[in-house]
């Protein structure tokens, strides 16, 4: 099923996780949870076999021989399934990663309270975000809704304030929940980062130190210019984050092997 036939968002539930194009994926046990989880709020039933389809998938794609099996992020898979049960993948290379980037702002899509910050049916308006960034010649798109930034268009901005604070938007404000965020966030209150949830508004922005961008396909990006305007000069979170993905990804225990689910 493809997102432009999806328009309602509880038309369906999906997670997009990174795989090594053999038969894991980057914490898929996280994955699987979140998508549990939305799938509940979107009142989805996720059929009684999931984890035996997606291992049947891996079969065949392993059968065609198509890709090489790498244990590092390579390639991303979108796993979507429909109210009918019905599931659907989408495999592709990842497109950028690790990069210093620029990004514009665009209205934030807005739902209910329950279907905000889940991964439903209805993507369109984030696949649509996503297009008018490359078309002005920008790598992201920063959904903002009441002067302040809530989600992006395939990331979760991080916003180092000038006080060492770093923001991330928090949940009533309708972003989406991040795995690669889940993965970081010890390594980076670790670090002597204090992580706050709250309000990333246009003041706050502002005056940041650096502003980050991460996801399972992107991983840490630092945001150069938003609209044009140049944000903070600072680069250390940037690589830290980097330096801690690398390590993630580097973990064995990181990749699990679909066919071990059940």
């Amino acid at each position: 099923m493809g997102d432009e036939q999806t328009s309602s968002p509880r038309n369906a539930v999906f997670t997009t996780a990174l795989w090594d194009g053999g038969f894991c994926l980057a914490d898929w046990n996280l994955h699987l949870e979140r998508l549990r989880a939305h799938a509940k709020l979107l009142r989805i039933e996720l059929p009684d076999d999931f984890s035996l389809r997606i291992a049947t998938f891996f079969q065949k794609v392993a059968q065609e021989g198509l890709y090489q099996h790498s244990r590092k992020p390579t390639f991303l898979l979108r796993v979507e399934c429909s109210n009918l049960g019905e599931l659907s993948f989408d495999i592709r290379k990842l497109e950028l990663r690790n990069e210093e980037i620029d990004a514009i702002t665009r209205p934030a899509p807005r739902w209910s309270m329950k279907i905000n910050g889940t991964k439903h049916g209805d993507w369109q308006p984030y696949l649509d975000a996503h297009a008018v960034a490359k078309k002005q010649g920008a790598d992201l798109a920063f959904h903002v809704h009441d002067f302040a930034i809530v989600d992006a268009d395939r990331a979760a901005p991080i916003v180092l304030d000038e006080d060492g604070v770093a923001w991330v938007a928090a949940p009533s404000e309708g972003g989406v929940t991040s795995i690669t965020l889940q993965t970081l966030l010890s390594g980076i209150e670790s670090a002597g980062i204090p992580v706050q949830f709250g309000r990333l508004n246009e003041r706050l922005v502002a005056r940041a130190a650096e502003v980050v961008a991460i996801g399972s396909g992107i991983g840490a990006c630092r945001i150069l210019s938003l609209d044009g305007e140049a944000l903070g000069e600072g680069e250390a979170l940037t690589m830290l984050c980097q330096s801690l993905l690398e390590l993630h990804y580097r973990d064995q225990t990181t990749w699990i092997d679909v066919r071990m689910i059940q």
